[in-house]
């Protein structure tokens, strides 16, 4: 079983459960760092890419052709009926608009806005960017809070992109791939980047026993029943 990193927050900064666990988390971003060439994935680009809608920049760190491949992961799993979509980490809730705009299957946006890249005024924006979505669900709440008291049904595609480091994004590959179904995809942002090393070794980790559905530059999708 894999430790939720954020369960670990609720010791005290001295114990020494949180001090070993944060110790061994940031030796490996360390490693990760050493070697970040080793964990270079091919590049893979999907043909046929649907359009983009224009991105602000400011508002997401998603690429016009990120959120292509990502749309398309989309259109691969509308077949899948009676699951939903995730999104793990919402920020400003840009993402979350174009997938809930281009699915009629249940987005659900996971995010505390607690810190850690989603403060009070992005919860607002991520307000603004997704009323009147009917099948956008907000679940205000960690990823591991939400993979334990889960109750949206099987899920089909999942995107990665809340905390960047080898031990939140290692344990969100694992959480969702367990509710993730066969056929399903996982994607995961922020894997090509030196600062998040971590992300980087993580996916990389994963991808030694998963088939890539696609990886352009700092996306990498993989089919989820490959993923052990």
């Amino acid at each position: 079983m894999i430790t939720d990193p954020f369960a670990i927050k609720k010791y005290p900064k001295w114990h020494p459960l949180r001090v070993a666990f944060t110790v061994k988390a940031r030796l490996l971003d360390r490693e990760a760092r050493l070697n970040f060439n080793k964990y270079k994935l091919p590049e893979i680009l999907l043909p046929n890419l649907p359009s983009s809608p224009e991105l602000d920049d400011l508002s997401t760190a998603v690429t016009s052709l990120q959120m292509q491949h990502l749309l398309s992961a989309l259109s691969a799993t509308e077949h899948l009926k009676n699951t939903v979509v995730v999104e793990v980490g919402s920020y400003r809730g840009v993402t979350t608009q174009v997938l809930a705009k281009a699915t009629s299957r249940k987005v659900i946006a996971v995010d505390p806005y607690i810190g850690y890249g989603g403060s009070d005024r992005d919860y607002h924006c991520f307000q603004k960017n997704t009323l009147g979505l009917s099948n956008v669900i907000h679940e205000r709440m960690t990823s591991g809070e939400a993979v334990k008291t889960w109750q949206h049904g099987p899920v089909s595609l999942v995107f990665i992109d809340a905390l960047h480091n080898y031990v939140n994004t290692y344990f969100d590959i694992k959480a969702w791939s367990s509710l993730t179904i066969e056929n399903g995809i996982l994607a995961m942002h922020d894997t090509d980047q030196y600062c998040f090393a971590g992300t980087r070794k993580a996916v990389f980790k994963t991808c030694k026993a998963a088939e890539l559905f696609a990886h352009p530059d700092n996306l990498t999708l993989v089919h989820a029943q490959k993923v052990s």
